[in-house]
């Protein structure tokens, strides 16, 4: 299937051809779509779960944190699970 691109599209196709993963642009495209759909999934899932914890913030289920020692451990385990799932998302293709 014929394609018209804008030149930096073509120039961002042609690159992933090049690395011989791809036999045509319609892979490239297909794989690129899915990628982007499975992004757009994750983060749909995110809003709502951002959602939820602000509804549960707004329903005063939140907890108090007392003092820089309890801040600072917070922080932690927040960058913590932040990590580990920005590990896990790396090796999806």
């Amino acid at each position: 299937m014929p394609y018209s691109f804008p030149t930096e599209l073509q120039q961002l196709v042609q690159r992933q051809l090049a690395t011989g993963n791809y036999a045509n642009e319609d892979e490239v495209l297909l794989d690129a779509m899915i990628a982007l759909n499975e992004r757009e999934e994750l983060l749909q899932q995110w809003k709502a779960e951002i959602r939820s914890r602000i509804d549960s913030l707004d329903r005063g289920e939140g907890i108090e944190l007392q003092g820089d020692d309890a801040l600072q451990a917070f922080a932690d385990e927040i960058k913590s699970e932040g990590r580990r799932a920005y590990e896990a998302n790396r090796s999806i293709p």
